[in-house]
C-alpha cells in the first residue's frame, strides 16, 4: 500500500531557521566560533582554526581572548604582518596585557621598527619590570639608545644581559644579532667572525647571519672563503634569489663568466624549473654578450618550446627596447589572438599594456588591464598597474582597495606595499605611509630599491637616525650597491659625520668601476664644499676635468667655484680653452653665457641663450635664464612672446608651460593659470610643486565648494610638509573647510617662513580673526596690507573690511 507523501513547507522551515539564528546574539556567535577554534587547535587543524578565529573577530570585534589567540596563531604561522596588526589591536583593547606588549616589542625588533619597539617595550617594563623576557627586550632597546649616545658603560650592561639570555636560550636570534653587532662596533673582525660562527652553530639557516659572515669575509678580502660561503648559501637557501645573484656576481667579479653561465644553466635545467630560470640565462647573456646573444638564446628556446608564448613575448620586448616598437606590438597582438582567458593570456596582456604605456598610449594600456581584470580579477601585476593609475588620478582610497585585493594573492610582494605607501602618502597619511614603506623593506629582505624609498621618506621627516639604520641594514645585504652607498654618504653629510663620509668614498673607489668612481668624485666634491675647503675643491675638480675633458658636470662646478672665489678670469681662461677645441658644444656655450652675465655683458649672454633655444628647443636651462634676464630688464612682453614661441614648438614641454602659468598668474588671469596647471598636473600628478601651485590657485581664487574639494584632494599630501609655501596652501584650505585650529598649525610656520608674502600674512590674519584673537589678527592683517601695496586682489579688500570691523568694535 502506497503511503501518502509528506510535504514540508519549505518557506516556513527556512523562516524557522532564520528565527533560530536571530535568537543568537553576535557575541554568542563569536563565542561559539571561538570554542570551535580552540577545539580545532587541540587537534592541530590550524587552517580551519584560523577561519573560525576570523569569524570571532567578524562577529565580536571586542572579543579580546579571541583576538589574542588569533594573533598567537598568526605569529606561529610566520605571518608577522598580520600578527603584529592583531597584537596592536589587543594592546588598544587591553593596554595592561603583558603578553601583547611583549609580542609587539619582539616582532617590532625583528623588523627593526625601533619606534614601535620602544613604545611597547617600555610599556611592558612599566607593567612588569621583573619579567625575564621584558628585561631582555629592554636590554636590546637600552643597547641601541647607548649606541646612539656613545655610552660604552650602558652598552656593556645591555650586552651582559643579552649574553646571559644566550646561556638559557642559545637559539635566540635577537640575542645573537646584538652580540654580533657589538663585536662589530669594537672593530675586531676576527672576533666578530668567531661570534658569527658560534651563532651559526645554533642557527645554521639564519640568512642574516650567513650574510653577515659573507660581508666580513668581503671586508677581509678572503676570496676563497667568500666563494665557499656563497656556494653554501645557494645550497642552504635554494629559493633565495639574492643568494643566487650574489654568487653570480662573485663569479663575474672573478672573471669566471663561463662558470656564471654554467651555474644559471644548471638552475634552468633542473626538473620543473619552468620559464623564469631560462629567462635569467637570457638576461645574463644580454648583460655579458649583448642583445644578439640573448636573441639567439631566445630563438633556441622558442624552437625547443614552440608553444611557450612567454619566450616569444620576451623576444618582442627585446625588439621593443631596441626601437622596433611597431614590430614588437604587432607580435604581441599576434600572440593574443587566442580569445580564451588564461593566466598566460593575462600575462601577455600585461606585457602589451606596458609597451603601450611606454609609448604614451595610456588609454590602450588601460583597456588591456581592464580586460585582464575582468577575466582574472586577482591578477597581481594588472592590479598593481591599476593602483598606480589610481594614485596618479588622486584616488588613493580606491588604490588601497585595489592593492588589498592584490595583497590577498601576493601578501609578501614589496611592490604592493610600496604602492600602498604611495597611496597613503597621496592621502596625507604619512604615518601609515611610513609603516607600509617599512614593511616593503622587510618583505624585500632589505633590498636596495625599497630601502632607498623608505630612507628618502624618513629623511624628508628629518628622522635621520632611522634612515641610517635602514640604509645600514640594506648595505649589510648589498655592500657594493652604489645607490645605497651614495644615499648613505648624503645622509652622513647631513649628519656631519665626516669620517664616515670619507670611508664611503674609499669604499666606492675600491670598487674600481667607472660608475662607482664617478659617484665617489661627486661625493668628495660635496664633502669638501660643505667643509668650506674651496682650494681643495678647485684642485679636485681641476684634476677631474684634466682626466676627462668630457666631464661637463665637473667643469661646470669648477667654473662655479672659481666665480664664487672671484677668480672669474681663471674661469674664463679655462672655458675659452675648451671652446677653442669644441666651439659648438652646447654645454660650453651655456657656461659662457653665464660668465657673460657675471661680467655684466647681458647682450652677449642673451645672444647665446637665444641661439641655444633655437637649436635645442627642448632644453630648459637656456629658456629659464633668458626669461629671467628679460624680466630683470623690464622686457616682460618679450619674455612672454618667447615663452609662447617655445610652447608652440614644444607643446608638451613642462618648463615653458610653468613659466606661462606664472605669467598668467602675475597678470591676474587666474583661470588661465589654473587651466595650465591642470594640464601639467594631468601629465605628472606626483610633482609636488605643480600640485601645490594648482591647489593654491584654486583655493585662493575660486569660492565654490566643488573647487574647494578639488583643492583639498590635491593638497592633502602636503599636510605634514615643512615647506612654507606648502604649509600656506594646506593651511588655507583647512581654514576654508572650517578647521581653524588645524589651519593655524600650518599658517603660523608658513607666515614665519614667508614673511614678505602678503597673501600668506592675510591667510594667517583671517585665521586669527576666526579664532577670536583680534589683536593678533589686526597686526597680521595690517602687515599684509603694507606688503600688498596697491594690489587690487579681493583678499586685501577683505582684509580692510576686517580691520574696519575691529576698529568699529573698539
Amino acid at each position: 500500500m502506497l503511503r501518502p507523501r509528506r510535504f514540508i513547507n519549505i518557506p516556513l522551515l527556512f523562516c524557522a531557521v532564520l528565527a533560530l539564528a536571530g535568537c543568537e546574539s553576535s557575541e554568542e556567535r563569536a563565542e561559539r566560533h571561538f570554542q570551535a577554534a580552540l577545539a580545532l587547535l587541540e587537534t592541530g587543524d590550524t587552517e580551519r582554526a584560523l577561519v573560525e578565529l576570523r569569524n570571532v573577530i567578524k562577529f565580536d570585534n571586542d572579543h579580546g581572548e579571541g583576538r589574542l589567540v588569533f594573533a598567537r596563531v598568526l605569529a606561529e604561522q610566520g605571518d608577522m604582518e598580520q600578527a603584529i596588526s592583531q597584537y596592536l589591536r589587543v594592546t588598544e583593547q587591553q593596554p595592561d596585557l603583558l603578553e601583547a606588549r611583549v609580542a609587539v616589542t619582539r616582532m617590532a625588533l625583528q623588523q627593526n621598527a625601533w619606534e614601535q619597539a620602544e613604545r611597547h617595550g617600555r610599556a611592558a617594563k612599566d607593567l612588569d619590570p621583573e619579567d625575564a623576557e621584558v628585561i631582555f627586550l629592554n636590554a636590546l632597546l637600552d643597547y641601541r639608545a647607548a649606541l646612539l649616545a656613545g655610552d660604552e658603560a650602558q652598552m656593556q650592561d645591555a650586552v651582559t644581559i643579552v649574553q646571559q639570555k644566550l646561556v638559557n636560550d642559545p637559539d635566540n636570534r635577537l640575542a645573537w644579532r646584538l652580540t654580533v653587532d657589538h663585536t662589530l662596533t669594537q672593530g675586531d673582525l676576527d672576533h666578530a667572525l668567531r661570534e658569527i660562527d658560534n651563532a651559526l652553530v645554533h642557527l645554521p639557516d639564519d640568512f642574516e647571519l650567513n650574510l653577515a659572515r659573507l660581508q666580513l669575509q668581503m671586508e677581509q678580502q678572503d676570496m676563497p672563503a667568500i666563494g665557499a660561503t656563497l656556494q653554501d648559501m645557494v645550497v642552504r637557501f635554494p629559493d633565495d634569489q639574492q643568494a643566487r645573484n650574489m654568487l653570480l656576481a662573485w663569479y663575474q667579479e672573478q672573471g669566471e663568466i663561463q662558470k656564471a653561465e654554467a651555474f644559471l644553466r644548471q638552475l634552468a635545467d633542473t626538473p620543473d624549473a619552468g620559464v623564469d630560470p631560462n629567462l635569467q640565462v637570457v638576461n645574463f647573456l644580454r648583460s655579458t654578450q649583448g642583445n644578439s646573444a640573448a636573441r639567439s638564446e631566445l630563438q633556441r628556446l622558442i624552437s625547443a618550446n614552440p608553444d611557450e608564448k612567454t619566450y616569444k613575448a620576451t623576444l618582442a620586448a627585446l625588439d621593443f627596447e631596441e626601437g622596433n616598437t611597431e614590430t614588437a606590438i604587432a607580435d604581441m597582438r599576434a600572440l593574443l589572438t587566442d580569445p580564451d582567458a588564461s593566466e598566460e593570456t593575462a600575462n601577455l596582456q600585461v606585457i602589451l599594456a606596458r609597451m603601450l604605456l611606454n609609448i604614451d598610449e595610456i588609454d590602450g594600456a588601460k583597456i588591456r588591464i581592464n580586460t585582464v581584470l575582468e577575466q582574472t580579477p586577482g591578477h597581481v601585476e594588472a592590479l598593481k598597474m591599476r593602483a598606480a593609475w589610481q594614485i596618479e588620478d588622486d584616488q588613493p582610497e580606491d588604490a588601497i582597495l585595489t592593492l588589498r585585493t592584490a595583497q590577498a594573492e601576493a601578501p609578501r610582494d614589496p611592490v604592493i606595499m610600496t604602492l600602498m605607501g604611495q597611496a597613503h602618502e597621496r592621502a596625507g597619511a604619512r604615518e601609515l605611509a611610513g609603516e607600509r614603506y617599512a614593511l616593503a623593506v622587510e618583505a624585500s629582505n632589505r633590498a636596495a630599491r625599497e630601502s632607498l624609498t623608505y630612507a628618502a621618506f624618513l629623511m624628508q621627516d628629518d628622522r635621520l637616525d632611522v634612515a641610517e639604520e635602514v640604509l645600514g641594514d640594506a648595505l649589510r645585504r648589498s655592500p657594493s650597491d652604489i645607490r645605497l652607498l651614495s644615499a648613505m654618504a648624503d645622509l652622513q653629510m647631513r649628519m656631519q659625520n665626516w669620517t664616515r663620509v670619507t670611508r664611503i668614498i674609499w669604499q666606492l673607489r675600491g670598487l674600481d668601476t667607472p660608475s662607482a668612481t664617478a659617484v665617489a668624485d661627486q661625493i668628495e666634491v660635496a664633502y669638501l664644499t660643505l667643509q668650506s675647503r674651496s682650494d681643495d675643491v678647485v684642485d679636485l675638480l681641476g684634476s677631474l676635468t684634466e682626466a676627462d675633458d668630457r666631464d661637463r658636470a665637473a667643469l661646470a662646478e669648477l667654473i662655479r667655484v672659481l666665480v664664487q672665489q672671484d677668480r672669474t678670469d681663471e674661469a674664463q681662461t679655462l672655458l675659452s680653452e675648451r671652446l677653442t677645441n669644441e666651439p659648438q658644444d652646447p654645454v660650453l656655450r651655456y657656461l659662457q653665457a653665464g660668465l657673460h652675465l657675471v661680467n655684466d655683458e647681458p647682450d652677449q649672454a642673451e645672444a647665446i641663450y637665444r641661439t641655444l633655444i633655437e637649436e635645442f628647443p627642448e632644453g630648459t636651462q637656456p629658456l629659464r635664464q633668458l626669461v629671467g634676464l628679460l624680466r630683470s630688464q623690464n622686457r616682460g612682453s618679450e619674455a612672454d612672446a618667447l615663452i609662447d614661441t617655445v610652447i608652440s614648438r614644444q607643446p608638451q614641454s613642462i618648463l615653458p608651460r610653468q613659466l606661462k602659468a606664472e605669467q598668467l598668474e602675475q597678470a591676474g588671469d587666474f583661470e588661465g593659470a589654473i587651466a595650465l596647471y591642470e594640464a601639467l598636473y594631468a601629465d605628472d600628478s606626483s610633482n609636488l610643486a605643480i600640485a601645490n601651485n594648482l591647489a593654491s590657485l584654486i583655493s585662493t581664487h575660486r569660492q565654490d565648494e566643488d573647487s574647494l574639494s578639488r583643492a583639498y584632494t590635491i593638497a592633502r599630501r602636503l599636510r605634514n610638509a615643512d615647506i612654507p609655501a606648502f604649509q600656506d596652501t594646506y593651511g588655507w584650505i583647512a581654514f576654508r573647510r572650517g578647521n581653524h585650529f588645524e589651519a593655524l598649525t600650518h599658517l603660523e610656520p608658513a607666515a614665519r617662513g614667508l614673511p614678505d608674502d602678503p597673501l600668506v600674512q592675510y591667510h594667517l590674519g583671517e585665521t586669527y580673526m576666526a579664532l577670536g584673537r583680534v589683536e593678533d589678527a589686526r597686526n597680521t592683517l595690517e602687515l599684509a596690507l603694507d606688503l600688498a601695496g596697491d594690489s587690487d586682489l579681493p583678499q586685501f579688500e577683505r582684509a580692510r573690511k576686517l580691520l574696519n570691523s575691529t576698529a568699529a568694535s573698539d
